[in-house]
């Protein structure tokens, strides 16, 4: 007697374990983080960044990355579908954006090295926006630059529909302009290096 109502006890016992996983199966099914081809979260971050702190997503599909984000190396997101930045950015090293889907930089953005926005999608830069290296620009739609833009190195504008340099630029190195059609140096212009047609 005794064994059956331990047997009933165990059984019993063993169904709502049962019931429990299969609720928490559907949970986890249900949330937006299983999807893991639409979000990066950081410890899948790991599977990407090799022993210098750089990250690599050359070539990705459109992930959503995690917000903030810090990179203590490069980042490098070179042709990715990758549309959208967190809005809380800092990478320790480059930025590499060239023909990327991106279309605007966060408005909180740290680059302690160069920018590359090559071909990408952008359109148009931050107000105040400062690059500590180069900032390449070569080859997209963006048809301004904004003001107080400062450039730590080069700055490369060929093959870019901007007519004009915005008042307080700062560039310290050298400008490319690549034939673009700029005629006029405004006087609040501060250039390091030459200008380059």
């Amino acid at each position: 007697m005794a064994d059956t109502r331990e047997q009933r006890f165990m059984f019993s016992h063993s169904r709502q374990r049962r019931v429990r996983l299969a609720i928490m199966i559907s949970f986890a099914l249900a949330s937006p983080l299983s999807f893991a081809n639409q979000y990066l979260s950081e410890l899948k971050l790991l599977n990407y960044t090799d022993s210098y702190g750089n990250v690599s997503l050359r070539n990705a599909q459109n992930l959503e990355l995690p917000d903030p984000m810090t990179v203590k190396g490069n980042l490098n997101l070179e042709h990715s579908k990758i549309e959208r930045l967190p809005r809380k950015l800092t990478v320790e090293g480059n930025l590499n954006l060239a023909y990327s889907s991106v279309t605007r930089l966060p408005l909180q953005l740290v680059v302690h090295g160069y920018i590359n926005l090559a071909h990408s999608q952008i359109t148009y830069l931050n107000n105040g926006l400062q690059v500590k290296g180069d900032l390449s620009l070569m080859g997209t739609k963006i048809m301004q630059l904004p003001p107080y833009l400062y450039v730590g190195g080069n700055l490369y504008l060929a093959n870019t529909g901007i007519t004009e340099l915005p008042k307080f630029l700062v560039v310290q190195g050298n400008i490319y302009l690549g034939g673009t059609p700029i005629t006029v140096i405004p006087e609040q212009v501060t250039i390091g290096g030459s200008i380059f047609q």
